[in-house]
């Protein structure tokens, strides 16, 4: 007797929930005939065009291809430093791009510290932390961002700390203070 009406009650319940879903799928839609289309967009699609195109970002990049670090454990060489200038978030920033050799076997993070511009510490606006495995190459970029003002105007020159570590091996420290003259 349990098991009949264990598959009645099974066999309700599904036919309600079948019911259900049913019900609440039902979409009614209303077919209209429609003569015309216009939009205000085809009257302004010239004045868009010309918004874009002065809304474009603005970069200016000097390259130095020079290398800024060399030791026993890795090799760092400055590409390029470009200052953008975001018009369509009003943002600017410098990227500093850098190219990292590790030449230990064990993976590294490689962070800049004590950085200034001009002889203005600028360590607040640095965003730079990069990850390279064993024996490999990357390409980092350090990012100089202002959040609280205007942007450093990198006129004499860049200095930093480049401070590699392994998670591995606490006791690795190789830092070596970098100074990238502009002029």
């Amino acid at each position: 007797g349990g098991n009949y009406m264990k598959k009645y009650l099974f066999l309700i319940m599904s036919l309600f929930i079948a019911l259900y879903l049913v019900a609440c799928g039902e979409v009614v839609t209303e077919k209209k005939q429609v003569e015309s289309v216009s939009t205000a967009k085809d009257e302004q699609s010239s004045d868009v065009v010309e918004q874009v195109e002065e809304t474009e970002d603005e970069s200016e990049i000097r390259d130095f291809n020079e290398v800024i670090a060399d030791t026993d454990n890795l090799k760092a060489t400055l590409i390029s430093i470009e200052k953008v200038v975001d018009t369509t978030f009003n943002d600017e920033y410098y990227n500093v791009n850098i190219e990292i050799e590790n030449k230990r076997e064990d993976t590294i993070e490689v962070q800049a510290r004590e950085a200034s511009a001009d002889g203005r510490m600028i360590d607040d606006m640095i965003v730079f932390s990069e990850t390279v495995a064993g024996g490999k190459i990357a390409d980092a970029t350090m990012r100089i961002k202002n959040y609280d003002g205007d942007l450093p105007p990198l006129e004499d020159n860049l200095e930093f700390i480049l401070h590699p570590f392994s998670f591995d091996d606490y006791e690795f420290e190789d830092d070596t203070k970098v100074i990238i003259e502009m002029q």
